[in-house]
C-alpha cells in the first residue's frame, strides 16, 4: 500500500523535520530580502525574481505564475514525482526510517535499481577480468584514462555476446520482464526472443543526483553503429532530464557559481581527470529545458564547450536558445585547432584549457564571430546579413545600456564603418528589433561620408590639421580605404608645404582618383575643424585595430600549436587594451 496523507505519524515526523528554505536552496539560488527569500521561479521563464520562500510559514509562492505550496508540493513539481515519492525522498534526506509497507510499495523501483547495480558489477568484471574485456582496456588506455577514474565512474565493458548480461542476471534470480523494463534487454517481436541491448561497447553508468544508477551509455569499440547508444526511456531513466557526472560535480558547480557544459562521456572524464571542476555533460543528445532547470539548482552561469564540428556548432546554438530563455549568463568556449575537449586536454594540458576557459567570449561575441565566417564581410550586404543573424539575441537583453554596448562589439567583429549601416544598427538595437530595415548599400556618396574621406578633406583644407596630424599619420591609417592612393600623394605634398585641390589633382595618375577628388572638393559639409580631424583619426585607428583583432581570432580558431596559441592570446589581449585606451582617451 502506498503511503497517503492519512499516514499521520510518519507524515508529521517528516514535516516537522524539513526546512523548506534549505530544500528549495538545493535547487535554485535564493537571496534573502527582508524576512523572506527570493529567486527566479523554476516553473516559468522570468528575468526578474518573483519566486518567494517564507521560512516561517514553510511555504513558497510565485507572484509571476501563481504557483505555490509547501515543501512536498515544491518537490512534486520540480522532480515530477507523486506525493508518496516526494514523501519518500524527503524522509531519506532527513534520515527518517521508512515504514515497512513503504518499502514494499517502492519495490518495483528498488528492484530496477538493484538490477542496474548488478549490471554494473557484471560490466566491471567483464572489463577488468575477462579476455573479452581486453578491447575495452586497450581503448581506455589509448584515451589516457587512469584506473582511479575508471573505478570512480564504474566504467565497464559489454562483451560481443547476445546473452552475456542476460544469462548473468537471470542466473541471479532477476525476472526477464524486469530486465526488459530496465532497458537492458531487447525483444524480437516475431519470435519473442530477448537479447542484450549493449554488445561490444564500453559502458558508462549514468547516475541521478542521488548517485543511483538509472541507465547506461555504451560506446562502440571496433566496427559497428551507432557509435554511442543509451538506455531507452524507462521508469528510472529520462535522458532529457539527466546530466552525466552531475551527482559528483554539483557541489563544485555551486561553489564556483559556474558550470562547464560538454557534449559527452569522454569529454567529461578527460577534463575531470585533468582536474577541471564544475563539469556536466549531455548524454550525446540535445540540451533540453529540463537540463536547464537542473543546472539552475546550482548556478545561473554556464560555459558551453561542445565539439567544434558542424553538429557541435548547431548543438551550441540550440543550447544557447534554451539557456538564455531560462535566464542564464552564458559564455562559449571553442577550442583552437578544431579539437574537442577530450583531445585538447590530453594534448595541450589542463593549464592551457583553463587559460582559454578564463578568456571564453560571451555568447554574443561567439555568435557574431561564428556568423562572420559564413558571410562576405567585404560587402555591406554581407555585413547586414551577418547582423540579422545576431540581432535576435541582442534584442533579448533587457538593459538598454547593455544593448548599446553590443553596437561596439558588432561593429568591431563585422568591421562596420559605413555610417548609414552603423546608424541603422544603433537604431535597431535601441528599439530591440530583430533585423535591420532595408538600408542603402554604400555607393560613391557614402564613400565620401566615411572617416577616411572626411579626414582627407580636412587634411587638404585645414593647415593646422596638416601641422598637428601630419607627423603622426601613417599610410596604415587609411590603408584599404577608397582614398588611399590620393592620401599617399597628399601626404607627400604636405611635406613640400603647398596644398590645393588643383595641385593635388594634377599629380593623380588615375582618372578615377581625379574624379573622386573632384567630388570630395564639391561635397558640402560642416565647417572644418581640428577636433573633427582627430575624431576621424581615432575612428580609423579603432577600425584598423578591430580588423587585426578579427584576424587574430581567425588564427586562434585554426591554431593547433600550444606556443602559438599563447602568443596569439597575448596579442589579442594587447589589442583589446589598445582599443580600450583609444576609446577612453579624452577629446582634445
Amino acid at each position: 500500500m502506498v503511503p497517503s496523507r492519512s499516514d499521520e505519524d510518519f507524515l508529521e515526523k517528516v514535516r516537522a523535520s524539513l526546512d523548506i528554505r534549505e530544500i528549495v536552496a538545493g535547487y535554485l539560488p535564493l537571496k534573502k530580502v527582508g524576512g523572506r527569500y527570493r529567486g527566479l521561479c523554476p516553473f516559468h521563464t522570468e528575468k526578474t525574481p518573483s519566486f518567494h520562500v517564507d521560512a516561517g510559514k514553510q511555504l513558497f509562492y510565485c507572484f509571476g505564475c501563481g504557483t505555490g505550496g509547501d515543501a512536498f508540493k515544491f518537490l512534486m513539481l520540480y522532480e515530477k514525482v507523486d506525493f508518496p515519492e516526494a514523501l519518500r525522498l524527503l524522509a531519506r534526506r532527513y534520515g527518517i526510517p521508512l515504514p515497512q509497507r513503504v518499502h514494499h510499495a517502492s519495490s518495483e523501483r528498488q528492484a530496477l535499481l538493484k538490477i542496474h547495480q548488478a549490471a554494473i558489477a557484471y560490466f566491471r568484471k567483464t572489463l577488468l577480468e575477462s579476455s573479452e574485456g581486453k578491447a575495452g582496456r586497450e581503448y581506455l588506455k589509448g584515451r589516457g584514462l587512469n584506473a582511479e577514474i575508471e573505478a570512480a565512474f564504474s566504467l565497464g565493458f559489454a562483451a560481443a555476446r547476445w546473452d552475456g548480461l542476460k544469462s548473468a542476471l537471470l542466473g541471479q534470480g532477476f525476472p526477464e520482464a524486469q530486465l526488459l523494463s530496465a532497458g537492458l534487454l531487447l525483444k524480437k517481436e516475431e519470435t519473442g526472443r530477448t537479447f542484450d541491448r549493449f554488445r561490444s561497447r564500453l559502458i558508462f553508468p549514468i547516475r541521478n543526483l542521488s548517485g543511483e544508477c538509472v541507465g547506461f551509455g555504451g560506446r562502440m569499440v571496433g566496427e559497428g553503429e551507432p557509435k554511442y547508444l543509451n538506455s531507452p526511456e524507462t521508469p528510472l531513466f529520462h535522458k532529457g532530464e539527466i546530466l552525466y557526472g552531475l551527482d559528483l560535480t554539483a557541489d563544485a558547480i555551486r561553489k564556483n557559481d559556474c558550470a562547464i557544459l560538454v557534449e559527452g562521456y569522454m569529454d567529461f572524464l578527460s577534463l575531470h581527470q585533468a582536474g577541471v571542476g564544475g563539469l556536466a555533460a549531455t548524454l550525446g543528445t540535445g540540451f533540453t529545458p529540463s537540463h536547464a532547470r537542473l543546472l539552475a539548482r546550482f548556478t545561473r552561469r554556464v560555459v558551453v564547450n561542445f565539439d567544434p564540428d558542424s553538429a557541435g556548432q548547431a548543438a551550441t546554438r540550440r543550447s544557447l536558445d534554451i539557456l538564455l530563455e531560462s535566464g542564464f549568463e552564458v559564455r562559449v568556449l571553442q577550442l583552437p585547432g578544431g579539437k574537442d575537449p577530450d583531445r585538447f586536454v590530453r594534448e595541450e594540458g589542463s593549464q592551457r584549457y583553463r587559460e582559454l576557459l578564463e578568456s571564453a567570449p560571451t555568447y554574443l561575441e561567439y555568435l557574431a564571430r561564428e556568423s562572420a565566417q559564413h558571410v562576405d564581410l567585404a560587402s555591406p550586404a554581407g555585413k547586414i546579413q551577418a547582423l540579422n543573424l545576431v540581432l535576435p539575441y541582442v534584442a533579448r537583453l533587457e538593459s538598454a545600456v547593455e544593448r548599446s554596448e553590443q553596437v561596439k562589439l558588432l561593429s568591431e567583429v563585422f568591421r562596420i564603418q559605413d555610417g548609414i549601416v552603423l546608424q541603422e544598427l544603433k537604431s535597431a538595437v535601441a528599439a530591440r528589433r530583430t533585423n535591420l530595415r532595408s538600408v542603402s548599400i554604400s555607393g560613391p556618396a557614402d564613400t565620401l561620408r566615411g572617416p577616411a574621406a572626411r579626414l582627407l578633406k580636412l587634411f587638404i583644407e585645414l593647415p593646422e590639421a596638416r601641422q598637428a596630424l601630419g607627423p603622426s599619420l601613417g599610410d596604415e591609417d587609411l590603408a584599404g580605404s577608397d582614398v588611399e592612393r590620393i592620401w599617399r600623394v597628399a601626404k607627400d605634398m604636405a611635406v613640400e608645404g603647398e596644398m590645393s585641390y588643383g595641385r593635388l589633382g594634377s599629380r593623380l595618375a588615375d582618372p578615377a582618383d581625379q574624379d573622386l577628388l573632384l567630388r570630395l572638393a564639391s561635397m558640402p559639409g560642416p565647417v572644418a575643424n581640428l577636433c573633427e580631424a582627430e575624431e576621424c583619426v581615432r575612428r580609423l585607428r579603432e577600425g584598423r585595430l578591430a580588423r587585426r583583432l578579427q584576424e587574430l581570432q581567425q588564427k586562434l580558431e585554426s591554431a593547433a600549436d600550444g606556443a602559438a596559441v599563447d602568443d596569439l592570446l597575448r596579442q589579442k589581449m594587447d589589442l583589446r587594451r589598445e582599443i580600450h585606451a583609444l576609446r577612453s582617451a579624452p577629446a582634445s
